[in-house]
């Protein structure tokens, strides 16, 4: 007899790809918006733990939201948010991945000027 708390491995790859989901879409890193903390120069650790940790979160998510994104086509055009779903799910993890200076967690909406 299986135990009824063992998931299948379809279930648990559902879990773990669910969790990573939210745990890169989710805004961990900066918890508030700190002007005096975007206008310092980042230090060598706040580059590092970007340069290890976050880029390579950033570049799954980036995978996993246009895998959402092209899933939730059929949901989306229909309803004309198409845009707003690839901006959301698409575009922003890229920007955070690619646009941002190294060690800067402050999102391209808040300051667009680091994000040329």
């Amino acid at each position: 007899m299986v135990p009824t708390w063992k998931l299948g491995r379809l279930g648990m790859l559902a879990l773990v790809l669910l969790s990573a989901q939210s745990a890169a879409f989710g805004q961990t890193l900066p918890l508030s918006y700190d002007q005096e903390q975007a206008l310092r120069q980042p230090n060598g650790s706040e580059m590092f733990v970007d340069a290890v940790v976050a880029r390579p979160l950033g570049l799954f998510a980036m995978a996993i939201g246009g895998v959402t994104y092209v899933l939730s086509l059929p949901f989306s055009l229909p309803s004309h948010s198409a845009g707003s779903a690839a901006k959301g799910l698409v575009v922003a993890p890229t920007q955070f991945t690619f646009k941002r200076p190294l060690g800067r967690f402050v999102s391209c909406d808040d300051q667009p000027d680091f994000c040329k």
